[in-house]
């Protein structure tokens, strides 16, 4: 199993708060011989009737993955690469094995205010159907969640 990244628990707690529970810590997708490790799962409980969206857990019928990336290299270029690649090849395999789970990339808000306010972070999120949740690490809130947006190639 990977290591996690040190903001994990952070956004567990986080996704907890809005009422999110987690179902699995990590997700694990068997596919073929092989498996791979998305950092949580979780669902919305019906009960609470806060609004979510995603991340490796449940809220009612709504279900998430969560992938959370600390963005902690020596280049932030190659962090968001890395990031991209796993977004990427875990929304084909949900789309093979849990069509129903949506999948959601995690960050940090201040690796949001960095990598991804600059022209290069505004290219991916306005090309990619990618969709983020910000959370703030000082408080362990949830920040912002947003979308994919329809106009994506990929």
């Amino acid at each position: 199993m990977p290591q996690r990244d040190a903001i994990h628990n952070i956004i567990k707690q986080a996704l907890i708060k809005e009422g999110w529970e987690i179902t699995d810590d990590p997700y694990v997708i068997s596919y073929g011989e092989r498996f791979l490790f998305i950092d949580l799962a979780a669902r919305l409980d019906a009960l609470n009737g806060i609004a979510g969206r995603f991340i490796g857990a449940r809220r009612g019928s709504s279900r998430i993955a969560v992938e959370i990336k600390e963005f902690r290299g020596n280049s932030a270029i190659a962090d968001l690469e890395q990031a991209i690649g796993q977004y990427v090849l875990y929304r084909l395999l949900l789309e093979q094995v849990d069509r129903e789970r949506e999948l959601y990339l995690a960050v940090a808000d201040t690796t949001f205010d960095g990598i991804f306010s600059e022209p290069i972070g505004d290219l991916v999120m306005r090309e990619l159907p990618m969709k983020l949740l910000i959370v703030d690490v000082e408080a362990v809130e949830v920040k912002r969640w947003i979308p994919a947006r329809e106009s994506g190639t990929l």
